[in-house]
């Protein structure tokens, strides 16, 4: 029998995707050593092993799961268990709720943060199309939970994914009005701006404004920009002008070129005319940022607009 050394050997010099798919299985399950795990998990998440990966595959998968989750000491942070997950996930066998179950319900503490978002967000990935009311209300409850990753939102940011594909988008309003401003105010304005460009095309538009108008007075950047993102892309023209107010109004430049270019990329005639206008009477600071936008606007007057300041410039 090749010793681990040797199997490793086999599996990094394996040419076809099926000879490294089942040396990588075979390893993963003799060996409880991190470093060969790990590589194991390398190779089957490379995209042409992954794409092999079938039903009859996932005993082994589980069982190291299943095993990872009692003897926590050898995956103290979750991430064997997220990377099983996710390959778990990417079969898609019905059979494997369980596995689900316990990633959502999984908490790591070092020694008081929580370490788990992401195993907790692929988890919740995978329940979706398994049991959707049990998916949204694991997400409903991971967008109030402090224990979002204050690295990519997770797993507020597959949470609010979950509930727009089952088109239960309420709670999202009800985040927003709290949680979501405590959020942005924390750093982590992509969850409150994810959130803001999802919101149903057919929301109030009175209760739209008045989150437009607390978010605009936070200013912060990436939630600003779900707003925009929002209006822009739905077409909600009762909104323009608090777009217009958001965009000409915040502090920070970059947001402001971003507003410019996306109401000239909506390619919508009001939005176009509302772009001229504003470019007309542009402070000398603001011209260049109208630039940008004005180069893919398809108005009959942006040339002349170009034109004009150009001029302004010298």
């Amino acid at each position: 029998m090749p010793s681990q050394a040797e199997a490793l050997a086999r599996l990094r010099s394996a040419g076809s995707p099926e000879l490294r798919r089942d040396l990588a299985l075979q390893l993963l399950a003799d060996s409880k050593r991190r470093q060969t795990v790990d590589s194991c998990l390398h190779s089957l998440q490379a995209a042409d092993v992954q794409s092999t990966l079938q039903s009859q595959h996932r005993a082994v998968l589980r069982e190291k799961f299943l095993r990872l989750h009692v003897e926590l000491k050898s995956d103290q942070g979750g991430v064997l268990r997220e990377s099983l997950t996710r390959l778990l996930v990417h079969i898609e066998d019905p059979g494997d709720g369980d596995i689900y179950q316990l990633g959502l319900e999984t908490y790591i503490r070092q020694p008081t943060r929580d370490v788990a978002q992401n195993l907790r967000a692929v988890a919740l990935a995978g329940m979706a199309p398994l049991d959707p009311q049990l998916a949204c209300a694991y997400a409903a409850r991971y967008l109030t939970e402090p224990d979002t990753s204050q690295f990519n939102g997770e797993p507020a940011m597959t949470a609010i994914d979950v509930l727009v594909a089952s088109d239960r988008r309420l709670p999202l309003y009800s985040f927003l009005l709290r949680d979501g401003l405590a959020m942005a105010r924390a750093g982590l304005g992509e969850v409150a701006g994810k959130a803001l460009e999802a919101l149903a095309p057919d929301f109030p538009v009175q209760l739209y404004i008045q989150l437009c108008r607390q978010y605009c007075r936070l200013d912060q950047p990436t939630a600003s920009m779900g707003i925009i993102n929002y209006i822009c892309e739905q077409r909600r023209q009762e909104l323009y002008e608090e777009l217009v107010s958001l965009t000409m109004g915040t502090r920070h430049r970059d947001l402001r070129r971003y507003g410019l270019v996306m109401m000239a990329a909506a390619r919508d005639e009001a939005l176009s005319s509302r772009l001229i206008q504003l470019a007309g009477v542009a402070s000398s600071a603001d011209i260049p940022l109208f630039f940008d936008a004005l180069e893919i606007c398809q108005h009959p007057e942006r040339e002349s607009t170009l034109m004009q300041l150009r001029r302004r410039l010298g």
